[in-house]
């Protein structure tokens, strides 16, 4: 304040100093959040990893970037937006991702499964898929035919809130340890506008994996699997409601894991 400096070396009255006082209005007052009506849980989907100290630090960063985030009704989340380039800086370490698909190791390795996560958790409260690609290769800890995965800046997750109401994201982990699996939890809250259900057919044009010699110290061996299609189905039910209002197909297709030798 401007003349505090020479008031505080005054005595008695002369210490007095007369400030005036601006009431501001928040951006966001707490009316504004009572409106948005976020006042229960409408999802939770969690999914477990093996031990990896990378993981633990890749998945526990996302969610903590993620967590807290609010989507006001007709708002967009972008996970590439919110999680930003998985980076050293950003609080990122290397890990193992898919590339031209095999595994390999880059920054953000694991950070897929925060991405399977909260595409599962937003499917269950029925918001909008904008943008999601899954993996090239399925990935049997994830939900066959209901999982994502992300790529800087190329391959992102995103979703719409077109309810009415407010979306508030929960993100956190319970890290693994050499003797228990981790988890990785995604709930979403706001007031209850859709009862979703899902069914997913038979897996269908089964494909048989190649096996690949690869030279290198980097090389990650790999025993390979089919790739199959599958679909998957949501139903959208109002609210304490048994009629149908609309069914959503997504088809994947997934390419084979080939066998992976290591020459060298």
């Amino acid at each position: 304040v401007e003349g505090f400096l020479d008031v505080v070396v005054e005595q008695g009255e002369g210490r007095t100093l007369r400030v005036s006082a601006v009431v501001t209005k928040p951006d966001f007052s707490t009316a504004d959040a009572r409106r948005l009506r976020v006042v229960e849980q409408v999802s939770e989907f969690t999914t477990f990893y093996p031990h990896a100290d990378y993981r633990n630090v890749n998945l526990g960063r996302a969610a903590e970037l993620i967590n807290g985030t609010l989507l006001k009704p007709n708002e967009q989340f972008s996970l590439n937006g919110v999680v930003g380039e998985r980076t050293a800086a950003n609080g990122f370490t290397e890990g193992f991702i898919i590339s031209d698909g095999i595994f390999t190791e880059d920054f953000g390795g694991g950070v897929s499964q925060v991405a399977t996560t909260t595409f599962n958790a937003m499917f269950f409260a029925g918001l909008k898929d904008v943008e999601h690609q899954p993996h090239s290769f399925y990935i049997d800890r994830y939900p066959v035919g209901r999982e994502a995965t992300v790529v800087w800046p190329y391959i992102d997750l995103k979703f719409e809130n077109d309810t009415p109401y407010g979306v508030l994201i929960e993100a956190f982990i319970e890290p693994s340890t050499p003797s228990t699996s981790g988890e990785m939890t995604v709930r979403m809250w706001s007031t209850k506008y859709w009862d979703i259900e899902t069914e997913e057919s038979e897996r269908y044009n089964l494909t048989l994996p190649e096996t690949r010699q690869l030279p290198g110290e980097d090389c990650v061996p790999n025993e390979g699997y089919g790739g199959f299609e599958i679909d998957v189905f949501r139903s959208f039910f109002r609210v304490d409601s048994e009629k149908l209002k609309r069914r959503e197909a997504f088809h994947t297709t997934y390419t084979p894991s080939d066998t992976v030798i290591c020459t060298g």
